[in-house]
């Protein structure tokens, strides 16, 4: 299928990982491999959608390439291109109306009301009953409200092992029921990983419940920790079996949910030997499906699950102000990126974890956390659905640069029915919690802006993401703006307003 650019034409959706690419116009270069996930690493779907009211929808998976004022789609003859709609929110309904299954639900309210909490950055693969607590601990130090504090990578003794390692915990049960005590909700990491040598490999080898090659044989997949055998999830046994795992750790110790890592369609084959042929991201669809089951749960890979009560964590960001590659994103890319996955209708959306969640830079010799960075990172987070830490704020800041935090902590504390109001209001209408300034505003020029959002249709959110920067040029659209010192503007312009370090600007939008 070919598909000409209308006049100023742009075309938004694909893939949030993409997002800082985003939107494309007739002048734009780019492929999106929809098929096999190449270059995406968190949600995406086969869904585009412009700003003059079309949108192109694939009942299967495609590659789409923008050159030269053409879209090419290939992969795949199942691709809808639907016209009149008006412009981009048109068009977004028009896709709510026809594919997304709203059923009026919405992740624990437990996400949205204080910050999550992971212990990836501060204890990386050393996961420890002691020190899990003592990082707990200095949280409520911190005066920072208790919310999902999600245990990450490291506590079980194997993949397939769902059980806390003994060396390392010894008494998981009491520690969770500690954590209950002060307050936090607990989620644990899980894969569809099986370690090749593990006592769960041996009694899984006679079953059908894993992923196999085209010859047949059991799938070695590489992934970031090495090699594993991957569960094949369109088999409902095997999700019985992985069911059972799980609801057994949470009737043994108490945990309330789980963080479901990896599932991406990279770790899967179109020719693979599976209990439902069926393409790459179909898998990535079958594992979104499965986790979707757990009240509380973490999704970082999602295909074509818009509209559903997931959610959505971006992709590991590594902690700099600018973009340097197509995987190793910035403090820049949060914006654009949380904005397409509220056009794809992953609403329920979370950045990554402030400051950044790429460990490996926080490996490197001579590290030192940036305190600007982390400041602005935070306020760039601040009015997105949800927002999550991990490296302890007391731990690596000044108090100077920690009483920023916490001043900032209190005053999300302010938008919090807000959000709420929001996330609702996205389970039943399909409107994105953050939206796109072309989303609420078409014609004015905003078709390319995407350092700032709106919150609902009343909040114009421009957070500083430039590094020594003190102040921030904002285009208002059209009608009068109160910002935050009760200044009144009257849109349709550009205006500039002071923001050292701990301001978030938001104007409010007072109408015509």
């Amino acid at each position: 299928m070919k598909i000409k650019f209308l006049d100023n034409e742009y075309w938004y959706g694909g893939a949030a990982h993409l997002g800082h690419k985003l939107p494309v116009s007739a002048e734009g270069d780019l492929t999106i491999d929809l098929i096999t996930g190449a270059g995406i690493a968190d949600q995406y779907s086969p869904l585009f959608i412009s700003n003059k009211g079309r949108y192109i929808y694939g009942k299967e998976p495609f590659v789409i390439h923008f050159s030269k004022g053409i879209i090419e789609i290939t992969g795949t003859e199942k691709v809808e291109l639907s016209e009149g709609h008006k412009n981009l929110k048109g068009a977004q309904m028009a896709v709510v109306e026809k594919y997304f299954a709203l059923d009026g639900l919405i992740p624990d309210t437990a996400f949205f009301k204080a910050p999550q909490f992971n212990t990836w950055i501060e204890l990386m693969y050393n996961q420890n009953e002691a020190q899990i607590l003592e990082y707990a601990e200095s949280l409520l130090e911190t005066g920072i409200a208790p919310g999902v504090l999600m245990i990450d990578e490291g506590w079980a003794p194997d993949y397939g092992d769902f059980d806390f390692c003994a060396r390392k915990f010894k008494d998981p049960k009491g520690m969770v029921g500690k954590l209950h005590d002060m307050g936090f909700y607990v989620m644990l990491w899980v894969v569809p990983f099986i370690s090749p040598d593990s006592n769960c490999y041996r009694k899984l080898r006679d079953t059908d419940y894993l992923v196999r090659d085209r010859d047949g044989e059991f799938a070695v997949r590489k992934w970031w920790n090495g090699y594993s055998c991957v569960l094949d999830l369109s088999n409902p046994k095997a999700c019985e079996w992985f069911k059972g795992k799980l609801d057994g750790v949470m009737e043994k110790y108490g945990v309330d949910g789980f963080k479901f890592d990896a599932g991406g369609a990279y770790f899967y084959k179109s020719d693979d030997t599976t209990y439902i042929r069926q393409a790459s991201a179909e898998h990535t669809r079958s594992f979104d499906a499965f986790s979707s089951g757990y009240k509380f749960n973490e999704l970082r890979c999602v295909w074509d699950m818009g509209g559903k009560p997931i959610v959505c964590r971006l992709q590991d960001k590594a902690p700099a102000w600018k973009n340097s590659g197509d995987m190793d994103l910035g403090l820049e890319s949060l914006i654009p990126n949380m904005l397409t996955q509220g056009i794809l209708g992953y609403f329920y959306g979370c950045p990554d974890m402030i400051g950044g969640g790429g460990y490996a830079s926080f490996l490197e010799k001579g590290y030192k956390t940036d305190e600007e960075l982390y400041v602005r990172w935070l306020e760039t987070s601040l009015l997105c659905p949800m927002l999550q830490f991990s490296v302890s704020p007391k731990r690596i800041l000044s108090k100077e640069g920690f009483d920023k935090v916490s001043e900032l902590v209190k005053k999300r504390r302010e938008y919090t029915s807000q959000v709420l109001e929001l996330a609702k209001n996205a389970s039943v209408t399909g409107e994105p919690v953050m939206r796109y300034l072309e989303y609420e505003f078409p014609d004015e020029g905003f078709e390319a802006v995407t350092d700032m959002f709106m919150l609902g249709d009343k909040l114009l959110v421009a957070p500083v993401t430039k590094q020594g920067a003190d102040k921030r040029s904002v285009k208002l659209p059209k009608g009068v703006w109160k910002y935050l010192d009760g200044t009144e503007y009257i849109g349709g312009k550009t205006v500039e307003v002071s923001a050292p370090l701990g301001t978030l600007p938001v104007f409010i939008y007072q109408g015509r």
